[in-house]
């Protein structure tokens, strides 16, 4: 089976709310994506929000699906 399969097997799985959760990683994902190949550099202090921003991410996506 190739990971996007997998992937979608799992995503279906999940309530609305937290397929919503993940299309808005996977679009954050895809900007960050974009600006790394335009060439823009992520200061320090940025790329701390962002680690910041995903940690939070990560934690309410696992609170919700230990639910």
């Amino acid at each position: 089976m190739l990971l996007h399969e997998e992937i979608q097997q799992h995503l279906a799985k999940l309530e609305p709310s937290l397929q919503a959760e993940v299309l808005d990683f996977v679009l954050f994902l895809e900007q960050k994506q974009q600006q790394a190949l335009a060439g823009t550099v992520v200061n320090d202090e940025e790329a701390l929000k962002i680690h910041q921003q995903l940690m939070d991410q990560y934690s309410d996506a696992f609170t919700k699906l230990a639910q």
